[in-house]
């Protein structure tokens, strides 16, 4: 049913995709790629070395590190094609999305990290951000359905191990 699923809005995407479409998701779709997210992870850290808040480096690092790792693999014990007509032609395997699971893993870990007093403002971004990266992953045709909900589901449970480890740290 998945399957049937991942088909059918693959080509109703296709049927749709425009020129504008296209540049507007490459734009999110950029969001997610590695050499972005580790500029964003490193970034974080030397910030939160400066503020002498060390207690979460290590969290944020498992959190994307860790989910990529998994991916990685995952990725090649899976061995399932990308989609055909691809907008940039991708290369590797499809199964989980790699943009999806980081954009689970580092942006929900950013919001956590952030404590001013606009929460629920950075929550909706995140939530939309993270939405954004993964659809604009179906949209160029990178992926399919089914590619980026496992990939946020092992962002997800990378990002919670984090959150939770990263809890008891402070409780310490």
């Amino acid at each position: 049913m998945l399957i049937n699923l991942d088909q059918q809005l693959f080509s109703f995407l296709l049927e749709h995709r425009t020129n504008l479409g296209t540049l507007i998701f490459s734009v999110f779709s950029f969001g997610g790629n590695w050499p972005v997210v580790m500029f964003l992870m490193v970034a974080v850290i030397i910030f939160l070395f400066f503020r002498k808040k060390f207690i979460f480096i290590g969290p944020l690092i498992f959190s994307v590190v860790g989910s990529g790792l998994v991916t990685a693999l995952a990725k090649l014990s899976f061995v399932r094609p990308r989609p055909a007509l691809s907008v940039f032609g991708e290369q590797g395997f499809s199964f989980p999305s790699g943009h999806a699971t980081v954009a689970v893993a580092l942006y929900a870990y950013l919001a956590f990290l952030y404590w001013g007093r606009r929460k629920k403002l950075i929550y909706i971004i995140t939530i939309f951000i993270i939405l954004a990266i993964g659809f604009s992953r179906l949209y160029l045709g990178a992926h399919y359905l089914s590619d980026v909900l496992a990939g946020y589901a092992v962002g997800l449970l990378f990002f919670v191990v984090a959150v939770v480890g990263t809890k008891k740290l402070v409780k310490r």
